[in-house]
């Protein structure tokens, strides 16, 4: 259990979320006031229930960073476009082809190349 937020935990926090876009999307008006009074009225949190909701919106942010990680990202695009590939080189006559939809390697090849890409030129992945 936590034991002490302070200040400057909190901004750092902030500051991380505000950086990687996950302040204004994945956050309620709510959440960010809390933290953002917070910030401004107490230097160190004492009240075990104000605690507990900064811990809950601080989890949410780290979840939300987990889920944005290049790597997870990458493999979450990825895997639906091995899939369409392998489809069709088995449609071609490859009967091994099947196996690339389940090689994270390929995936995640796939998936960099397409974060890599320009809007402009990507092709839809649904």
């Amino acid at each position: 259990m936590l034991r002490s937020m302070s200040r400057e935990s909190l901004k750092k926090v902030r500051e991380i979320a505000l950086r990687r876009g996950l302040w204004f999307k994945f956050l309620s008006k709510f959440e960010r006031a809390a933290i953002d009074l917070t910030i401004k009225v107490v230097k160190e949190v004492k009240s075990m229930q104000l605690m507990l909701v900064l811990a809950r919106i601080v989890t949410k942010i780290g979840l939300a960073l987990k889920r944005m990680s290049l790597r997870v990202k990458a493999m979450e695009v990825g895997r639906p476009l091995a899939q369409r590939i392998a489809e069709i080189a088995v449609r071609l006559g490859n009967k091994e082809a099947w196996k690339w939809a389940q090689d994270p390697s390929f995936i995640m090849y796939l998936g960099i190349s397409w974060l890599n890409t320009s809007p402009i030129f990507r092709y839809p992945t649904s």
